[in-house]
């Protein structure tokens, strides 16, 4: 007996795989202390770290003989979604993330080459609820982590101007989970459960859905100076084209305790508990046995270019700009596989790029240590219609310091923390369940979103 329509549900499974790919709105740029402390305002006056392979490849050509620069940045996000209606507080419970960095680099001894090899992580998400939160239907958690391998050669070809970059090789995986609403499904055609007077919001089963992509892109970069208190610089790092292909979608039933009525449309007889007609749709080849589910996953390019001023005594400033093409978000094709093969669709979407503004400084206080503060702004690609539970983006405020301190002639520990502040924003916990667009009619409650970030890194020098 046929009670669920597996299109139904896997469409609104694969919805989720797409928004949590375009929640990283939520970019990660949490690569390197030094960076993290000076609000990622490094694209011309850069940290004398090779996690300038990230932030401008051309600027590893002025470090000389082996480096290594290895840390790694814990995050901890929070907030939470108020109800416009019951104003009830659903919070937040995202785990602590944690975004690893690693880089080498060799310069010549004339300050002419370098070559080395960078390995971070530029976007990444990781959003969750708890298990009573009114918006499980459209996500429990979203998990998103990126990690790039950057082999890179950078060149000096002028006094005072350099160049470089190199490939960027990318592996990307993602996880999804979300409850699925008994009401929303056909009892029989024509009829769903909700018609038969089940509640909305009735939990009868989990879905989790993970897979993996990978991707080749390139980071480039130039560097240079203009007389002796001003640089300049500019870095690319392009868009890398990830196919998510056989991912793993899997469910597991969680019991309703209902019974039908007597002169059901099943035709079952009054006290049939309704958990074991469902128990079978579980079973292989049926709509909510395992099963695959692929989807093509643009990670967007940026650009960042900046000038630093050096002219004041042991104090570096500087300003950046950079901009997110989060604009490749607009058609995310999904296809079935199993039970619901033959109904692929594409989904529409309708992300704008996003652009942050960067300041940053930096002071050598005489005893060797050295201070950093920073501050940016960050613009959201998302529109107000697509504000959700996987990730209710919405324009930030970074506020960041640290510290370099040297440990020793060769080696220098670098502390960083830095604290996202944002004002809120409206939002939805409903998929729009056959509208063809999200609507602002679709907002029914206020989201805040908040993170601090501890960063540190070890640099050494050989």
């Amino acid at each position: 007996m046929k009670v669920l329509r597996a299109p139904t549900f896997v469409a609104l499974l694969a919805c989720g795989i797409a928004s949590a790919a375009h929640a990283q709105g939520f970019q990660l740029n949490e690569i390197g202390s030094c960076a993290v402390a000076r609000g990622f305002a490094v694209a011309a006056s850069p940290c004398k770290d090779p996690s300038s392979i990230y932030w401008n490849p051309s600027t590893t050509a002025s470090l000389e003989g082996w480096s290594v620069y290895a840390g790694a940045a814990a995050v901890q996000l929070g907030g939470g979604f108020t109800a416009d209606t019951s104003r009830r507080l659903s919070k937040s419970d995202a785990p602590l993330a944690v975004a690893p960095h690693v880089f080498v680099n060799y310069g010549s001894k004339d300050d002419r080459w370098a070559a080395g090899i960078g390995v971070y992580a530029p976007y990444g998400l990781t959003s969750q609820w708890p298990g009573n939160f009114p918006g499980r239907f459209e996500a429990l958690k979203a998990s998103l982590m990126s990690i790039y391998f950057q082999p890179n050669v950078a060149y000096r070809f002028a006094p005072g101007w350099q160049v470089g970059g190199g490939p960027v090789f990318g592996y990307s995986h993602v996880e999804l989970r979300q409850s699925l609403d008994l009401a929303q499904q056909f009892a029989a055609p024509g009829l769903t459960f909700g018609q038969l007077g089940v509640a909305a919001q009735t939990e009868f089963a989990r879905a989790k859905l993970s897979g993996s992509g990978t991707a080749v892109g390139f980071n480039v970069g130039v560097h240079g100076s203009i007389g002796a208190n001003w640089d300049v610089g500019a870095r690319y790092l392009s868009r890398l084209d990830f196919h998510y292909d056989n991912a793993d979608a899997t469910f597991s039933q969680v019991p309703t305790h209902l019974v039908l009525a007597a002169g059901n449309p099943l035709n079952a007889p009054p006290g049939t508990p309704v958990d074991g007609i469902l128990a079978t749709e579980f079973a292989p080849g049926q709509p909510l046995s395992a099963q695959k589910v692929s989807t093509r996953i643009k990670h967007p390019a940026q650009f960042q270019a900046g000038i630093g001023y050096s002219g004041l005594v042991n104090t570096l400033l500087e300003g950046d700009f950079e901009w997110t093409q989060f604009s490749d978000f607009n058609r995310l094709p999904i296809t079935f596989s199993g039970p619901a093969s033959g109904e692929d669709r594409t989904l529409i979407e309708n992300y704008e790029n996003s652009w942050s503004i960067r300041l940053g400084a930096e002071h050598a206080f005489p005893v060797g240590i050295k201070g950093r503060l920073g501050f940016s702004y960050v613009k959201t690609p998302a529109p107000d219609v697509t504000v959700t539970p996987l990730l209710p983006d919405m324009n930030r405020r970074n506020y960041s310091l640290g510290l370099g301190v040297p440990l020793s002639p060769r080696y220098t520990l670098d502390a960083a923390y830095l604290h996202v502040d944002t004002s809120g924003r409206r939002g939805r916990i409903v998929d729009p369940a056959g509208i063809a667009a999200p609507t602002l009619d679709l907002n029914s409650g206020f989201y805040t979103l908040d993170a601090n970030v501890l960063s540190l890194s070890i640099r050494a020098n050989f």
